[in-house]
């Protein structure tokens, strides 16, 4: 089933009058998933990579056209697109190093010995990793337009992106060699800009913006997602002298910013968002802690210049709803069968609606 053009065009303009708005009580709806739908699922172990990586991308471009399909007459605020995804290995392999792949994920071994080894790293488009990555989002732009919109895959952050190179002792370097830690920091800070401007460039303009890694379009030079999940473990006077000076390098070379967080972040959600460009700030749950919709009602009046991206239950939106139409949030969801993923659509037209 192709893509419905105008719808697709309707929903971007959507977003950008959402983004646009300075009035609250507007919100975006995704609903993310359907419990009762086929969600037909690949293994990355049932290929070989680099040499399967077109097989892959095929058979991951059609599980995404009969999802679409299932879902087509869902009146939501998801934008159809996709992008190649091997796991979140991709996000430091490219730098070089060992990848191994599980069913549904992959990892990067540490590389580093020491925070100090940089020649051991190295920016190279010849990289299988980087080609599968770039190569997969222009082979499924070309070959797929009709069916989906293209999706860069996103980045880790500076921190997070050391932490994988290091393995564990990059948490031994804050105190014993900082300052060759700020050393590989800055050069994770440069390689993750030059390869996340290598995904747009494969994307190409995509309605005057980008589709980020975690689906939600920026206008412009998007950038997104970044991920600073290593601010879980580590201090806010850590991330104030190691992160934030890399980060708010990174972001000040785009137009706005998809940056995912933890609720376990929490002593440094506040530091992050003041951060320059945040356009969309998603706050994930974990596990043994407050759930994140909680933490974000804590820290909110510090968030004000975020929009914050929550996955909320049902029961979660209805018993906050009058803190939501007192805020301006996009809101993910996980419907239990299509009845309630459509009730949920028409409850957020009828309470939450973007004029």
């Amino acid at each position: 089933m192709k893509m419905d053009k105008a719808k697709v065009e309707n929903c971007i303009a959507k977003t950008r009058a959402f983004y646009d708005t300075k009035a609250v009580g507007c919100a975006l709806l995704k609903v993310k998933n359907i419990a009762t739908l086929p969600s037909p699922a690949l293994s990355l172990t049932d290929y070989t990579f680099p040499d399967d990586v077109y097989k892959y991308l095929d058979a991951r471009a059609q599980c995404t056209i009969e999802r679409l399909a299932q879902r087509a007459e869902l009146a939501d605020d998801t934008v159809p697109a996709e992008g190649p995804w091997y796991g979140i290995a991709e996000h430091t392999a490219f730098l070089g190093g060992r990848v191994d792949y599980e069913s549904d994920t992959s990892w990067h071994y540490a590389m580093l010995d020491a925070p100090g080894e940089l020649e051991k790293l190295a920016m190279d488009e010849n990289n299988p990793v980087f080609r599968m990555v770039n190569g997969g989002i222009a082979y499924l732009r070309e070959k797929y337009s009709d069916y989906f919109l293209p999706m860069v895959r996103g980045a880790s952050g500076a921190l997070e992106m050391a932490n994988t190179l290091r393995g564990n002792d990059f948490f031994y370097d804050f105190y014993e060699e900082p300052e060759d830690l700020k050393a590989l920091l800055d050069y994770c800070a440069d390689a993750l800009v030059w390869n996340y401007e290598k995904q747009m460039e494969a994307a190409g303009d995509v309605y005057g913006g980008v589709v980020t890694g975690f689906g939600e379009w920026l206008p412009g030079r998007g950038l997104g997602h970044v991920s600073e999940d290593t601010t879980t473990m580590i201090s806010l006077e850590q991330f104030e002298e190691f992160g934030r000076p890399r980060t708010e390098r990174i972001f000040r070379k785009f137009d706005e910013v998809f940056i995912h967080m933890h609720a376990l972040s929490e002593r440094c959600l506040a530091s992050v968002a003041s951060l320059p460009n945040i356009r969309l700030m998603e706050l994930s749950s974990d596990p043994n802690t407050d759930r994140a919709v909680e933490v974000w009602k804590r820290s909110r009046e510090k968030l004000t210049r975020v929009i914050p991206v929550l996955r909320l239950t049902r029961a979660e939106i209805e018993s906050n709803m009058d803190l939501l139409k007192s805020q301006k949030p996009v809101v993910w969801y996980d419907a239990a069968c299509m009845e309630d993923a459509q009730d949920m659509c028409a409850l957020f037209a009828r309470e939450l609606p973007v004029r």
